[in-house]
């Protein structure tokens, strides 16, 4: 299989698309739709860029990696523009989890105090964002399916690496506890607060200092794409380290690939040394809008210090990333070439 990728420059948010030639027959995998309005870019690329050179009924594939708003947000449009066409798609809703008492739980603590705990609000707008999704999805009869990696998928496209239903079901009973919502606070870091010149003398440092991320971003699907030359391609949304260790234990090879998104965004919450020794890719992809955070620069240093030979490249830095496994086998483009960052 050859594929072709285009990771949309969306600043913090995420839409990939993954264009596939397998005997004969094209297929598109669309990762994520980034946030509400991002969709319509998605779909105007797919327009100009692939549309014209594939059959009408190519298979169109989609996957909802979770449903925060920067990469759920976008999907309704999507769906609105494919309907039917979209042959599976695949979708943990937290809803189908969650007791009714909890929904109505997370609702009364929302109008209560969602606009002082980000948390809440944010696990509040997540389940109804994956609500107004299902309306859509229902609309034109399309049933979703489950993303875990003890789901047995239908074909070889991809694979699903994690989480495992296991894994998903424990970070879910997390985040959407009362008691923990009620009581959590938001550990993000304001800019004005990080050092820039301080994480360049020791970004290793820095990056394994605390890598809590949220149990939200940790339930994120890692897809795995594999090309005709047996090159390796993980897409990992805003998994972490501990999203890694799951899929390692489950028995999974995550190491040495020949792409690999940064997850979340470059955030240096979700990616340590020692995984990003093992991940160990020849590039490293990240969508990012080019803030103090989003790539972080202590990760992108750490990258350079521990795998000189990797570049990483960013769609804050020239817009839309694209790659072909085969050239031959896609129509040119001519755009210019990527500079590492």
């Amino acid at each position: 299989m050859e594929i072709s990728i285009d990771m949309l420059a969306l600043n913090d948010a995420d839409s990939i698309l993954i264009w596939a030639k397998d005997n004969g027959q094209d297929y598109v995998t669309i990762i994520d739709g980034g946030n509400p309005g991002d969709g319509q870019k998605l779909i105007d690329h797919f327009k100009k860029y692939v549309e014209p050179h594939i059959p009408k009924n190519a298979p169109i594939l989609v996957i909802n990696t979770h449903p925060h708003r920067d990469h759920i947000g976008g999907l309704i449009e999507i769906v609105n523009f494919f309907k039917q066409r979209i042959a599976r798609f695949y979708f943990n809703n937290p809803a189908d989890y969650i007791e009714e008492l909890t929904k109505k739980n997370i609702r009364n603590l929302n109008e209560s105090i969602g606009r002082i705990n980000k948390r809440v609000s944010r696990v509040f707008e997540s389940i109804n964002d994956a609500n107004n999704l299902m309306d859509v999805l229902a609309k034109y009869n399309i049933q979703p399916l489950p993303a875990f990696s003890d789901t047995e998928l239908d074909h070889n496209l991809f694979r699903i690496v994690g989480p495992s239903k296991k894994f998903y079901l424990e970070q879910l009973a997390y985040f959407t506890n009362i008691d923990i919502l009620k009581t959590s606070e938001s550990n993000i870091i304001l800019e004005s607060q990080i050092n820039e010149l301080e994480e360049g003398l020791k970004p290793c440092q820095v990056v394994d200092d605390k890598n809590d991320v949220s149990a939200e971003n940790l339930t994120s699907v890692l897809t795995e794409f594999n090309d005709a030359s047996g090159r390796r391609y993980l897409f990992t949304a805003d998994s972490g380290v501990d999203s890694f260790e799951n899929a390692e234990a489950n028995g999974f090879d995550m190491t040495n690939f020949h792409i690999c998104q940064l997850p979340h965004h470059g955030s240096r919450r979700n990616i340590s040394t020692n995984w990003i020794g093992k991940l160990n890719p020849s590039q490293f992809w990240v969508s990012a809008s080019g803030n103090k955070k989003h790539p972080r620069k202590a990760v992108i240093e750490c990258i350079k210090k521990n795998l000189p030979n990797c570049r990483t490249y960013g769609t804050h830095k020239g817009g839309t990333k694209h790659i072909n496994s085969n050239d031959t086998q896609f129509p040119a483009r001519n755009w210019s070439s990527a500079k590492p960052l």
